[in-house]
């Protein structure tokens, strides 16, 4: 970035706080929208079960705010108050590309072999990176993730483990990819990719509260995860091997400084905008992805980046054209709320704007998949009682051997075939997890007593006795 844009970005900071100071939750302004937002909102932290939320919408240079509910501490959720980003941290990742590219430091369509010569993809480029079209699978990013390293060369660490089993030039959305674009600041800048994002955009930007350091994270509060129809604490820890895709910890106020930064035009290089924010790859009808963003084109065009970790949530949602933006932070988070957790930047978006929204459903396969698994246990371990009943030359246990045997090999099957890990479900679905295991071994039970045939009831000692004197 150039110092005139630098000197911009910390008058905008300094205009933004003083915005947001002004305007808190029962701020001056149209009533009703107020008051309809603030209902939505706790609509939709009741519905989806989060704790505490941060809400701020930018219309020019006024900021609304809304905050409820507490964080994993017990205290009442702020303007301050911090917040893992998830992947809103690929926007971050995205300008600090590609300000080198504007400083001539990278090209777009150079090689990333060429820097990192150890990278098992040698003939992938930074623009595929960016597009999350390098050919890394959503596994391959899983492999590398939540490794909660925060040792020297974390980051590098885990690129360098990262595994390549996809096509290039196929769009497919991972972490990988803006894992290794954080290894290639790392390297070209010569410094860690937290002392980078602070220098090059964080401190220029005024934004105080928002790091990639772990250290500097120390304060965040627990986040949360869901158990069937409880919320639970959870505190994994910091993960700077993952900074560059998903570990930062920011705040509504600094978010909302990002954001009108960002419309104004002070963050990424004038000649690179207009191609970051444009459907590079397509990935739905009027929508796809430029360079670190998600794109939506319309009657109102729409660029925005949701971002998720294991208990927390984040959305950073802009209107380029409109001066207009909203951002969205929750303490929790769970895959079957994931619908209803995006589409509230949206909702608000339009109830500020006179209209209506309701609060959306979520995923019911999801939602329904642990209730199902957790009843099936009694039920299986009642069929395998039944089963020691059925008689022994019935060909009806090896039918059910078979097919209880058929079922527990696809429920232990089932994580890879959603996209992800036995693993990965433990971390994101923990209540899934737990009842894929225990559904998993009901069936092998069942199974078990269909095809181990009983043994002879022994007889009693009175008929051992008659039986031993006819002999």
């Amino acid at each position: 970035m150039d110092v005139s844009r630098l000197l911009a970005g910390a008058f905008a900071a300094a205009a933004a706080a003083i915005g947001v100071v002004a305007s808190p939750a029962s701020a001056e302004g149209p009533a009703e929208a107020d008051d309809a937002v603030e209902a939505y909102v706790e609509s939709w932290r009741e519905a989806n079960g989060v704790p505490g939320a941060a809400v701020a919408v930018v219309d020019g240079d006024e900021v609304r705010t809304y905050v409820s509910g507490e964080d994993g501490d017990g205290a009442p959720v702020s303007r301050v108050t911090p917040f893992l980003v998830g992947s809103v941290a690929k926007t971050f990742t995205s300008a600090l590309v590609l300000d080198l590219v504007e400083d001539g430091r990278l090209r777009l369509d150079d090689p990333v072999s060429r820097y990192l010569p150890w990278l098992d993809a040698p003939r992938i480029t930074v623009r595929q990176l960016l597009t999350h079209t390098a050919g890394y699978t959503a596994l391959d990013g899983l492999a590398v993730s939540e490794r909660f390293d925060n040792g020297p060369d974390a980051l590098r660490r885990a690129a360098r483990d990262l595994e390549h089993h996809g096509t290039p030039g196929e769009y497919t959305y991972n972490s990988a990819d803006y894992l290794v674009l954080g290894a290639l600041v790392e390297e070209i800048t010569g410094s860690s990719f937290a002392a980078v994002a602070e220098e090059s955009l964080f401190g220029p930007l005024g934004m105080t509260d928002t790091t990639a350091d772990a250290d500097d994270a120390s304060t965040l509060p627990a986040g949360h995860r869901h158990w069937w129809s409880a919320t639970r604490a959870y505190r994994p820890g910091f993960d700077e091997s993952g900074a560059s895709y998903g570990y930062v910890v920011s705040t509504l106020d600094d978010l909302v400084t990002y954001a009108q930064a960002h419309l104004a035009g002070q963050i990424l290089p004038r000649s690179l905008e207009g191609e970051a924010w444009s459907i590079q790859e397509v990935t739905g009808s009027a929508r796809g992805y430029g360079y670190g963003w998600s794109v939506q084109d319309g009657d109102r065009r729409r660029v925005h980046h949701t971002g998720a970790t294991p208990g927390y949530f984040a959305h950073v949602f802009l209107n380029p054209g409109e001066d207009r933006a909203v951002v969205v932070l929750a303490n929790s988070y769970a895959e079957k709320r994931a619908s209803s957790l995006s589409a509230a930047a949206e909702d608000i978006d339009e109830i500020a704007r006179g209209g209506s929204a309701t609060v959306e459903d979520g995923d019911p396969l999801l939602s329904s998949a642990p209730w199902i698994l957790a009843g099936s246990v009694p039920i299986g371990l009642v069929l395998a009682l039944v089963a020691r009943r059925i008689p022994r030359p019935s060909p009806l246990r090896w039918v059910c051997a078979a097919v209880a045997g058929l079922a527990a090999i696809g429920l232990i099957l089932m994580p890879r075939l959603l996209g992800g890990t036995l693993g990965f479900a433990a971390t994101w679905l923990p209540d899934l997890a737990v009842g894929v295991v225990a559904g998993s071994v009901t069936l092998l039970v069942v199974a078990a007593s269909c095809a181990i045939r009983p043994g002879s009831p022994r007889r009693s000692t009175s008929e051992a006795v008659d039986h031993a004197a006819r002999v």
